[in-house]
């Protein structure tokens, strides 16, 4: 048998407990509203109604304007590489394509499998006609 037990039944009337303060937190929130309430009263006989509704309006403006603009500049942050496009003419190859086009520092072997990667080709295989896409560092 259980000596102790927390079991309370639903129809014992739940004994009142007071906090301390309690009165002035009422209190103090009470003053609050009402001084709440002078300052927007005294805000709203200053200016018209109408003034609120077109302060309201603008500021949406501004806002919707912003987030337009924000949108617009914020794009990706990767750095976009620019391209360029040839295309290949007879007695042409990926080597003496690389030599005119690569930048000065860079080996030629690297250039060429940039071109290969940019143009999407798997081989060193070019013909007359063909177009290539050469990656500009």
């Amino acid at each position: 048998m259980l000596k102790y037990s927390t079991y309370r039944s639903i129809y014992d009337k739940a004994p009142v407990v007071e906090s301390i303060g309690h009165n002035d937190v009422a209190r103090n929130s009470a003053k609050v509203k009402e001084i709440t309430e002078r300052l927007l009263g005294g805000m709203i006989s200053l200016f018209p109604q109408d003034f609120f509704i077109k302060l309201i309006l603008i500021f949406v403006l501004v806002l919707s304007g912003l987030t337009v603009v924000g949108n617009v500049f914020a794009g990706s942050t990767t750095i976009m590489k620019e391209e360029k496009r040839i295309v290949v003419e007879r007695g042409d190859t990926l080597w003496s394509i690389a030599l005119k086009n690569k930048p000065a520092d860079m080996k030629t072997v690297v250039y060429i499998e940039g071109i290969k990667r940019s143009s999407g080709i798997k081989s060193s295989q070019i013909n007359a006609g063909d177009i290539l896409t050469l990656p500009i560092y």
